[in-house]
């Protein structure tokens, strides 16, 4: 996959209302490549066992709101494959 990294694409979907609405949509090209950043954190090819490190994020195509469900995929064309996963989200009361 390191090979055509530049050719990964990130998708994601917030219910918003009740309506699915696309919430992110881009190339992976558009964030920094993961072996720099573990490169500039380390100084070297591989993070230390049990670290765990976050490559940044697209942009939002509407704005940012609450949604009760996010859903997002990660599709390689060259293999023709998709990662997905999603996760419902509950808000907690407010407490005054």
């Amino acid at each position: 996959m390191a090979a055509h990294w530049d050719r990964l694409e990130l998708r994601s979907w917030a219910w918003i209302g009740g309506e699915r609405r696309v919430y992110q949509s881009g190339s992976v090209s558009a964030i920094r490549q993961p072996a720099d950043l573990i490169r500039g954190f380390c100084g070297s090819e591989q993070l230390p066992v049990g670290t765990a490190m976050f490559c940044g994020t697209l942009p939002v195509q509407a704005q940012v709101e609450f949604a009760g469900r996010f859903e997002f995929e990660l599709a390689d064309p060259v293999l023709d494959r998709v990662l997905r996963h999603a996760y419902d989200v509950v808000a907690l009361p407010v407490v005054e």
